[in-house]
């Protein structure tokens, strides 16, 4: 017999009493709401100004993968956590046809290498520059292994927290670079269907995701290094910054209790030496972790500085975005079945080859998800020929989704 529990951060699990064992189940249908559906977690009111796909596995984990279960929790309504993260994936939120830029950020989520503040510190960050026009990819990176009990983690939590050394500079893990490196040369190869310029990949980051970002910019890689960077609240203690480190926007509060009160601001120096351009907004209060909505009014701004700087370093020039399939805008890959249902023209076309998807009772759970992502799930109904069959017919059909 099985008896059902709430634990720390609503957390579901599920002990066996007759065998007195306790085991994680934050998988399946609870997995799949707390991680699955993401996008519409945070999308609020303006998800149909955003294409959100697929998660993509970046396939950066080495052959030993901790035997650890992924375990997503409530931090508050709006506000989840992951940890024990071994398999790194990417998440794109697209701007709308006709809205995009040209510009992309890779979004990374603090957490101290130990969890992943994905939504205050990804997805609603990641939302926010995809109806700003600009391409937003949330980086799920890999995190150290921690306790499966709660309580037990939040005393590591804790320990983390009271031991930052203040002397040396902090580097990120070499997983997260490793996952990082690899954001950025997918983004590059898939820039043509994601609507991106690959010579406008930047990549933000909040206090670990910020060490994160820095780390990827110093790696003598042109190819996996981004174009500008925008650490907020990162370690700020002098480092060496070679030349070709790229620009830098910076955001961070003094009364920081970890990276910044009572202690060198040298980062802002060393990469000032560089030649590039570096921006950098000190609050004079906000304290550390203040993410999308800010803990002053001064802070709240840092994503709309951020967007200016881009603005002022000539980062956003819009282009029309485009997709897999070409200058026509529609494709299996890169449109959003919700995209492609809205339109009446890819309806057509859907209803014809699967309607199924078309009049699904379900259609509000996929609408983020792309045809080709939604493969797996479908079986023999989403065939390669099918898919190719739909393709075909999407080529017709100009950017508006009318016939030429």
């Amino acid at each position: 017999m099985k008896a059902l529990s709430v634990a720390h951060g609503f957390c579901i699990r599920t002990g066996t009493s007759t065998q007195g064992v306790t085991r994680s189940v934050c998988r399946y249908v609870f997995l799949f709401i707390l991680s699955a559906v993401a996008p519409w977690v945070v999308a609020g009111n303006d998800a149909a100004d955003i294409r959100f796909l697929n998660d993509i596995p970046l396939h950066t984990e080495a052959d030993n993968v901790p035997d650890v279960e992924e375990q997503w929790s409530l931090r508050t309504p709006e506000a989840r956590d992951v940890r024990n993260v071994t398999r790194a994936t990417l998440t794109p939120l697209l701007p709308a046809p006709g809205k995009a830029t040209g510009a992309a950020v890779i979004v990374a989520p603090g957490g101290g290498f130990l969890m992943l503040s994905i939504d205050s510190e990804g997805y609603q960050v990641a939302r926010w520059l995809a109806q700003h026009g600009i391409a937003a990819f949330v980086l799920k990176y890999r995190t150290r292994t921690t306790a499966e009990d709660p309580e037990v983690f939040q005393q590591q939590l804790m320990d983390l927290m009271s031991n930052v050394p203040t002397e040396k500079p902090l580097d990120a893990t070499a997983e997260a670079v490793v996952d990082g490196q690899a954001a950025v040369r997918l983004v590059r190869e898939r820039a043509a269907e994601w609507g991106v310029d690959p010579d406008r990949v930047g990549f933000a980051g909040f206090s670990a995701g910020a060490m994160t970002a820095i780390g990827v910019a110093l790696q003598d890689d042109e190819g996996s290094r981004p174009n500008f960077i925008a650490p907020v609240y990162p370690p700020m203690m002098s480092r060496t910054v070679p030349g070709y480190a790229p620009p830098m926007f910076l955001a961070i509060a003094l009364d920081d209790p970890l990276f910044a009160e009572g202690k060198s601001l040298g980062l802002i120096d060393a990469w000032r030496k560089t030649g590039k351009p570096v921006e950098a907004h000190l609050y004079t209060t906000g304290g550390h972790g203040f993410g999308m909505q800010g803990n002053s009014k001064a802070s709240a701004q840092w994503i709309h500085q951020f967007y200016g700087w881009m603005d002022d370093q000539r980062l956003l020039t819009r282009q029309a975005a485009t997709s897999g399939s070409g200058h026509r805008g529609y494709s299996v890959a890169g449109s959003s079945i919700g995209e492609l249902v809205d339109n009446p023209a890819t309806k057509a076309v859907l209803d014809q080859h699967v309607p199924d998807i078309t009049n699904s009772r379900y259609l509000r759970m996929i609408r983020g998800q792309t045809l080709s992502g939604l493969q797996a799930q479908a079986g023999d109904s989403l065939s390669d020929e099918v898919l190719a069959a739909i393709q075909a017919d999407l080529d017709l059909l100009d950017g508006s989704g009318r016939t030429p």
